[in-house]
């Protein structure tokens, strides 16, 4: 009876991780109900010493757990409140999602289906968007384009992720696959462009697009980018029916924003970030403590003249992370990256013609890379969960010589 209860907890978690990735696409909620059942059957299926050794023996699961902790220990130092300082500490907790998965998820079987569910997701995301472009679907414009469950930003950052690796499929696959990959591609690239106008996701595409050239041609990839731009400033010369670009304002916006007018969004953030910089001299070793920044920049916006004092971060997580835990923070968010980052390119020996998880893994850490350069994306929930989610899947992909003796037992 109790092999039966733990075979049925570690199916229930694993599904729980599958359905986890397909709602990404979906409201925020229903990717909190997901991952919270699955800490639960985590903890109900038992076999925690097999659990803790796949965790000691995987080197970013070990960093993830080490940054969440570092922001525990910040609590001790920061100026906030303890009610503030406890609430933006558990808001880094989606951190430890990366060592839960990696610790359960060892067969390739569900590690696919989990892929899979994030790209149904996605192109159901597609689609819908589409439809409501079209009138199909009905649609409520507030300026931000034809987004469906999230916002403009983070659906654009999730639709640029989608695209890179519905084009890793696409080079992977043969006959009518490819075309189909092709078109998914050709798609998620026009709707990040054209009918939603968040620009952080139109930037990762960008790079997204260069990096995949790059590691598919290599210098054969010049004439690809150079067609691939050329197409697109054709096409968006052509096409007067579709929303306006709000990339190509940044320029106009940073050079009309006065701090004592009206605001843009491009001079705005620019002003946050200067803000930011200067806080983090003020505690460049350790920061100003978790939680510190909302409280530390109403007190410098004060004595300046700025539009905005509340700012409860300076959207972007480079400068969220110094402010708060200083060049030791730092280190650890470059190390948070950095691990994973090396470790792709063993996870694709990891299994026989499967190559697509280390490819995968880099798209990740480049999305979220670039997108925290805009955004403070570890601190955003959707983002968050969207980068901890992922990553954990693909990391599970990793087989240290200790996982694989625990695996060749099971």
């Amino acid at each position: 009876m109790r092999n039966l209860y733990l075979t049925y907890a570690e199916k229930t978690q694993l599904y729980l991780i599958i359905f986890a990735c397909f709602s990404i696409a979906l409201s925020t909620a229903f990717m909190s109900i997901s991952m919270g059942l699955f800490v639960i059957a985590w903890v109900l299926s038992d076999n925690f010493n097999e659990k803790f050794q796949k965790i000691k023996s995987h080197p970013a699961a070990v960093v993830s757990i080490i940054f969440f902790c570092l922001y525990g220990v910040g609590m001790l130092y920061s100026s906030a409140s303890w009610e503030m300082r406890l609430s933006w500490w558990l808001k880094y907790h989606k951190l430890l999602y990366i060592p839960l998965i990696i610790s359960v998820l060892y067969q390739e079987k569900y590690r696919s289906l989990a892929l899979k569910a994030f790209l149904a997701g996605m192109i159901m995301v597609l689609v819908i968007s589409y439809l409501k472009w079209l009138g199909v679907v009905p649609h409520k414009d507030i300026g931000q384009g034809y987004f469906v469950f999230k916002g403009r930003i983070a659906h654009n950052i999730f639709m640029a992720f989608t695209m890179y690796l519905t084009l890793h499929f696409a080079v992977k696959s043969a006959g009518m696959k490819r075309w189909i990959w092709i078109s998914v591609s050709l798609l998620a690239i026009l709707n990040i462009l054209f009918l939603v106008n968040g620009r952080s996701g139109q930037v990762i595409m960008v790079i997204l697009l260069i990096w995949f050239s790059w590691e598919t041609w290599g210098w054969r990839s010049l004439r690809w980018l150079t067609a691939l731009v050329v197409a697109i400033v054709a096409i968006y010369s052509l096409t007067n029916a579709m929303p306006n670009s709000r990339l190509m304002d940044i320029k106009q916006e940073v050079l009309s924003h006065k701090p004592n007018q009206a605001p843009t969004s491009s001079g705005l953030r620019l002003e946050f970030y200067s803000n930011a910089m200067s806080l983090i001299k003020e505690n460049p070793f350790i920061g100003g403590g978790t939680g510190s920044f909302e409280n530390d920049y109403r007190l410098l916006a004060e004595t300046q003249k700025t539009l905005s004092t509340y700012v409860p971060n300076p959207h972007n997580e480079f400068l969220l992370t110094g402010q708060e835990l200083g060049i030791v923070g730092l280190v650890c968010l470059i190390a948070f990256f950095v691990v994973p980052w090396v470790l792709t390119y063993r996870l694709d020996s990891a299994e026989e013609d499967v190559d697509y998880y280390g490819y995968a893994l880099r798209g990740l850490i480049l999305t979220i890379v670039v997108g925290s350069l805009f955004n403070s994306l570890l601190l955003d929930s959707g983002e968050g969960k969207f980068y901890c989610v992922l990553a954990g899947v693909f990391m599970s992909a990793y087989r240290s010589s200790t996982n694989s003796s625990i695996r060749n037992s099971l």
